[in-house]
Order: C-alpha cells, then structure tokens, then sequence
C-alpha cells in the first residue's frame, strides 16, 4: 500500500495522476491474496471486497455489488469468449453513438429486454384489483391543453376513424372519485404522435377533469399500432431473436386524485394485432378492451359529435373502468410485503 509521499514520487507516479493529487488523494489498499477460478477467493470476490472498503453509500455499493455478482455469473455460467463479449462491447458502444434526442438506444435495450416493464411493476406495486400500470413512454408532454370531459381530444382533420371514450374511477370499493384528473394521449390513425409531425401542433392529447363521479369521456380518434424505432442496434437485437418492433394499438392514460396513488398504464383494443408480441412487454390482459362499433347517428349526436361529422359510418365505442388505491391502501400493501419478506 502506497503513502501519500510515494503516490506523489515521480519516480512511481506519473504527472497526471501527480496533477490529480493536488485535490484528492485516494484511500490505497494492500494486495494480501491472490484471485483465481475454482479457487475459494476469485476476481468476484476481490471487487466486491474492495467495494466494501472503499465506496461510501451503502445503495450504490448494493445496487454495484449485486450487479457485479449477475454479470460474472452470466460469464461463467455461457463460458463467455473474447470473441463474444468484445461484440457485446461494440453493440452497447452503437448504442451509445446511435442516441439522439428522439431515440435513445438504451432506453429501447431496456425495453425491448422487459427490463423497463420489472422496474416499472417493482416501483408501483398495488393491492389486488387496481388497474395495472405500465411506463409513459417518449411520448408524454405535460403541458397539454385542458378540455372539458365530453370535448373533443382530436383537431378537425385528423387521421383515422371517430372513437368515443367514457371511463370511470373509481377506489377500491367501487366508489367514484371526486376531483380526479386524466391526462390522455395516443397516436392518430395512422399510428403516428403529434410530436412527430413537421411543427408538432397539439393534438390527440389533453387534460381531463373528471366528473364528480369519477366519470369522464371525450371524443377522439381510434389509435393503429405502429412500430418502435428499429433502425438501430436494438432493431437488429429484435431480428437476431426473430421478434418484431410493431406495438398493439393502444392509449395513454395518467391519472391523479388527492389521496390516491397516481396511475400511469396504458389501454389497449382487443382487435389490435401484437398484443402478444408487445416489444416493450408494457401490454397486460387486464389492460386490453373490448371496443365495439355504435352506427346509430342519432347516439353519435349523444356522444358529442356533430352532425354530418362522421363520414365512415360508425364510431368506435370504447369504455374502461380505472381502479386507483388510496396511499394508506399502498403503504399498507407495501408494509405486508416487506413483513413478509422478514
């Protein structure tokens, strides 16, 4: 173990650790024991003890430890080569330089791997009978425009077939919640965001204040899978496993009320293709709906649409049920959990 006046000797230490010096000095330990496979002391071992003596915030030193442990027990349970991990190497480093604003290849790794979809159950954990959650996604603007609950969340014009949506909140002894407020968004018709079109106006989106009751509805437009990005690393990952990139149909939903765990999920229609094969794993069967098809004009008028605006002869009707939990109700749940796991 070096001293303080041999870490700055420039006969053992060279100017840029010498530079560093001046403003910190760092804790040196003595190499006792050697580190080897098969043996009762290995390279596991070594990091892990030196993290032990070394890092300062008991989390960070679980959370690396555990991590630690689950990567070099990948490796020696595969026999991981060279060969294979220098390309693991290179596909997290694409990752990386592929990134932008608008794609980040490690949050579509960590999706694509249902790594999003664990943290997010972990996270929320909810008493049984609530509404399941599920991850926001890149799409989520929250400065979206406020409109009554009847109103329109779709802009004359938009891509894609009229749909009518009427839900409820409720807690967990079936009373509706007063005060309770939706934020609601999805892609049009043509499974495409307001924020990916050229001048990203404002549509297919809004903040709902919720009846009394707990009840709300709006009209909008009936959403269309479309694909996460593909075109990168973990596009090619999905084909290497001969999955696809293509999300069901679906609409975001975050929902908050005094006294109530907020809610983050997402519904989904049950003629979509790929619910299944969701790539991001955020697709429960709670979640999907049945939504049917109401060709009677005069119940368009009820539902708020004007006359001679719907022009396919139908609407789509689609109608859910949220269940939220107080958070006494959550606290409780999280209480009985951990008791348990004592």
């Amino acid at each position: 173990m070096a001293s303080e006046k041999q870490m700055k000797d420039p006969v053992r230490v060279g100017v840029a650790i010498r530079a560093q010096l001046e403003n910190e000095i760092p804790k040196d330990l003595p190499l006792e024991k050697d580190f080897r496979e098969e043996t009762g002391y290995t390279v596991t071992d070594h990091v892990q003890e030196l993290h032990k003596s070394l890092a300062k915030d008991p989390r960070t030193l679980q959370l690396i430890n555990a991590l630690v442990s689950r990567l070099h027990g990948f490796a020696r349970e595969t026999l991981l080569t060279h060969a294979e991990w220098t390309k693991v190497v290179e596909f997290l480093t694409r990752c990386g330089k592929e990134s932008t604003d608008y794609k980040n290849e490690f949050v579509l790794l960590s999706d694509i791997m249902g790594f999003s979809a664990l943290v997010d159950e972990l996270n929320h954990p909810k008493p049984a009978g609530c509404t399941d959650s599920c991850e926001a996604g890149p799409f989520y603007y929250p400065n979206a425009p406020e409109i009554p609950s009847g109103a329109s969340l779709a802009k004359a014009g938009t891509t894609g077939e009229p749909m009518f949506f009427y839900g409820t909140i409720k807690d967990t002894k079936g009373r509706g919640i007063k005060g309770a407020k939706v934020d609601v968004w999805q892609a049009d018709g043509d499974g495409i965001y307001d924020v990916q079109y050229p001048g990203t106006e404002v549509n297919d989106r809004g903040k709902i204040l919720a009846e009394d009751d707990g009840t709300f509805c709006y009209c909008g437009i009936l959403p269309t899978a479309y694909p996460i990005p593909s075109d990168g690393p973990s596009g090619e990952l999905l084909r290497a496993l001969g999955r696809h990139p293509h999300r069901a149909a679906h609409i975001h939903f975050l929902l908050a009320a005094p006294g109530f765990d907020d809610l983050t999920t997402a519904l989904y229609p049950a003629h979509s293709p790929f619910l299944g094969t969701d790539p991001v794993f955020a697709t429960r069967k709670s979640l999907i709906c049945q939504v049917t098809e109401e060709r009677n004009p005069k119940r368009w008028e009820e539902m708020g649409f004007k006359q001679g605006e719907v022009k396919t002869g139908r609407v789509w009707v689609w109608k859910y049920d949220f269940i939220l939990p107080s958070t006494e109700e959550v606290q409780q749940f999280h209480r009985r959990r951990r008791a348990a796991k004592l």
